[in-house]
């Protein structure tokens, strides 16, 4: 037997509440006889009969009633999930770094939630690189080697020396740093290597103090050292004069930030955070 569509279901189930062809008609929008083929075709299928004729309309058959049960709690229950798809369609996944998360794209979102007020971005940290093409993420926010991905940075990186402001040091060159405390990620002691080489002073060996990177510009601000910056993550903090910069000395990583995304957008939603994200790295 095949089973019923659920507009058959609707048509019958508006049917029995109204208990009259011609209002339930109106309803689903069918005509009557175009309805009551429909109703005679279901009980043909069913091999049942399910309403009666009587002079004011129809009404249930024993077992119409029981039918009827089963059909309310079928179609509700496609609703409910109709509904819940549609909610989780409205929800984007992003996993990043924690220190992204914080330093670029929370303090951004709010842009974002003004513009698409039924689009929640629920964001994730991390420092493991998931896939999202497994269903848990819509995006990942990761840093790389630029010679190990296939697309375009969504951010690149440039690296510079910053200090804070409430706490003025005599820096003016690049060798000057080396005459203070160095502090850098811990999750990317290179990054000093990387600037020094760049400037001309790869030979130095330097052994900056590795801190979290939650907390390493907060570290900075409270004067505990000279810092290896990383742009876009201190722009706001340089932006504000919280921290000074060797600004001249600013030097191309060889990492940068990538979007990773499903081979497939998901939804809607996706496609407008992406679209959003892109312009806001673009700045």
């Amino acid at each position: 037997m095949h089973l019923p569509s659920t507009r058959t279901l609707h048509a019958f189930v508006t049917t029995a509440q109204l208990g009259s062809l011609a209002a339930a008609s109106a309803r689903v929008a069918m005509s009557v006889p175009a309805l009551s083929r429909r109703l005679a075709g279901l009980e043909k299928a069913l091999g049942v009969r399910l309403l009666e004729r009587v002079p004011r309309g129809v009404v249930l058959t024993s077992a119409g009633s029981d039918y009827l049960a089963h059909a309310v709690a079928v179609l509700d229950r496609l609703q409910a999930a109709a509904a819940e798809l549609q909610q989780d369609a409205m929800i984007v996944r992003v996993t990043t770094i924690p220190a992204f998360a914080t330093r670029w794209l929370l303090p951004r979102l709010p842009a974002f939630s003004a513009r698409h007020p039924g689009i929640e971005v629920d964001v994730r940290t991390s420092i493991a690189f998931e896939r999202v093409d497994v269903g848990q993420y819509d995006f990942a926010v990761r840093l790389a080697l630029d010679r190990e991905m296939r697309t375009k940075p969504l951010l690149p990186i440039h690296l510079l020396p910053v200090w804070s402001a409430a706490h003025p040091r005599a820096i003016k060159y690049p060798k000057d740093v080396l005459h203070h405390p160095l502090l850098g990620p811990d999750h990317r002691p290179e990054f000093w290597q990387e600037w020094l080489h760049g400037v001309g002073l790869g030979d130095q060996a330097v052994r900056p103090r590795e801190i979290d990177a939650l907390l390493l510009y907060e570290q900075t601000l409270s004067g505990a050292g000279v810092a290896i910056g990383i742009e876009p993550l201190v722009s706001g903090l340089l932006g504000d004069r919280r921290l000074n910069a060797l600004t001249a000395h600013r030097q191309r990583s060889e990492r940068s930030f990538f979007l990773i995304e499903p081979a497939e957008m998901r939804t809607p939603a996706a496609r407008l955070f992406r679209e959003w994200l892109r312009h806001e790295a673009q700045g």
